[in-house]
């Protein structure tokens, strides 16, 4: 074994002299093995190790006798450790997470800490039988390609911290023998056994059936992995080419341009955006197919539906493109919050509108709420447009193509002055003192973040009837005020 971690080790460039490796020993067979490996390796490879035990606060004294165990261990090998202590039960009755993958952030979260105080890599006792156990994981949960191609040897996370997997070529029996020759002992934790896990489960009951449908279908798992790895390196090349075609990133949110993502093959559309996904979240974990799929379904709904992801991200059709961005501070990061009751009126109603010369009625919201439309040539004079708050004229021939009647999002804003200067929708109502009770609750009407009135206040200036305007839609809002009496604009 200390042979071909070696060999693996050397070709992946996973050490290199002077490096500082810490170990993550949990006291499991997997990652006794692996301390001791590395500490044999010391001898000609020349790098500094050290140790790091978390202690998950979940199995009461067998958790305690586990961090013991370690620290009699790394004494025995004069291995420097730090034993790290956090609360599962409480962080995953805080997060709502389960208590695996609390446990898992937590662990990851003290790995980042020691790898930044020591500028060190991290080194995991993943072995084979983890990664099939993973990649089975990932299918059950609908994962995208990248999911399919299971652990990387080495692998770079979004703070730079670098962790390696030198046992990731080795079966469990191997490691199992590696201790047993050496005498050496292991603590074996019984949750492990516990298959309402979803892991331990496909551990101790999924596995052993398919290895007994075919003794050799770990080996077989990780070689599919390895194909599609190399598929996933090729994709990558290709999304890269796409992405500048079809992706728009503004500040804190991103663009998907419905025209050009149509254009590609349906896999390239797939992974260009759980990239999208992935960018706006700033991790790809837990973006799975479904998520996927929901965006690429707005391409063929209405502009202005939404759909909800993880990460308080939603995305939302806005015309021709797609937005995807965080859930803003100010609707309290809560993703119930999200409004996706909005209403689309579509050019093929107002061109209607423009030829009957008739009104129509459109209502919309839970409490019955309003708008009246009316679309005519300008005759009358422009002392005659309607200076009341929820009566309003603008410039047909500037919202022809459609508009839609929702709540706010996060960075809309008003066009103020005739030379195209711009203020932020939260600016606006800091300056005009509305109260923050009542800012989630107003309507407006909007063409993707551009505010061209919010009722019963403020109009765009770059929509407002002007000398050259030549047809004009009238816009009454009901929405349980009723007018009163002139508004001047601001």
């Amino acid at each position: 074994m200390i042979q071909e971690v070696q060999k693996m080790i050397e070709q992946l460039h996973m050490i290199q002299p002077n490096d500082c490796i810490v170990v993550g020993v949990s006291g499991g067979a997997d990652s006794v093995c692996l301390l001791m490996v590395l500490k044999e390796l010391q001898a000609t490879i020349d790098f500094s190790i050290e140790a790091i035990h978390v202690e998950h606060g979940i199995r009461g004294k067998e958790s305690l006798s586990d961090a013991a165990f370690v620290e009699t261990l790394c004494a025995r090998l004069s291995v420097p450790l730090t034993i790290a202590s956090v609360d599962v039960p409480a962080y995953s009755k805080e997060t709502g997470m389960g208590y695996e993958e609390a446990a898992r952030k937590l662990r990851y979260a003290r790995f980042c800490a020691i790898a930044k105080e020591r500028n060190a890599k991290i080194a995991l006792a993943h072995h084979m039988e983890d990664n099939a156990e993973t990649i089975l994981f990932q299918m059950l949960r609908g994962s995208s390609l990248q999911g399919m191609c299971g652990m990387k040897a080495i692998r770079t996370d979004e703070q730079g911290i670098v962790y390696i997997r030198p046992l990731l070529h080795m079966h469990r029996k191997e490691i199992e023998a590696f201790l047993q020759e050496r005498e050496q002992a292991y603590c074996i934790d019984s949750t492990n056994y516990e298959t309402e896990y979803s892991r331990n489960y496909l551990r101790n009951k999924v596995m052993p059936q398919l290895q007994e449908l075919n003794s050799k279908a770990i080996e077989h798992i990780n070689a599919t992995a390895g194909h599609l790895s190399l598929i996933r390196d090729y994709m990558e090349s290709e999304v890269l080419k796409a992405w500048e075609s079809v992706v728009e990133i503004e500040a804190t949110r991103l663009w998907i341009r419905i025209d050009a993502i149509s254009q590609l093959h349906l896999a390239l559309q797939k992974e260009v955006v759980h990239k999208a996904i992935a960018t706006v979240a700033g991790s790809r974990k837990d973006i799975a197919s479904v998520h996927v799929e929901a965006i690429l379904g707005l391409c063929l709904q209405q502009s202005g539906r939404e759909v909800v992801l993880p990460y308080k991200i939603y995305a939302r059709r806005e015309y021709e493109r797609i937005c995807i961005e965080k859930a803003s501070a100010h609707m309290n990061g809560a993703d119930e919050d999200i409004k996706s009751n909005s209403y689309i009126i579509e050019e093929r109603q107002l061109e209607s509108l423009l030829q009957s010369c008739g009104n129509e009625k459109i209502v919309f919201g839970e409490n019955g709420e309003s708008i009246e439309l009316r679309v005519f040539l300008k005759t009358q004079e422009l002392s005659k447009i309607p200076k009341k708050a929820y009566t309003k004229w603008l410039d047909y021939d500037k919202i022809r193509k459609g508009f839609c009647i929702r709540k706010r999002h996060t960075g809309d804003y008003f066009v103020y002055d005739a030379m195209g200067h711009t203020k932020k929708l939260d600016r606006y109502f800091i300056d005009e003192k509305i109260p923050m009770s009542r800012r989630d609750d107003m309507w407006l009407l909007a063409q993707d973040n551009v505010v061209l009135w919010l009722l019963g206040a403020r109009i765009s200036e770059h929509i407002k009837v002007t000398e050259n305007t030549n047809t004009i839609i009238e816009i009454k809002y009901n929405g349980g005020n009723a007018d009163v009496g002139l508004y001047e604009e601001t």
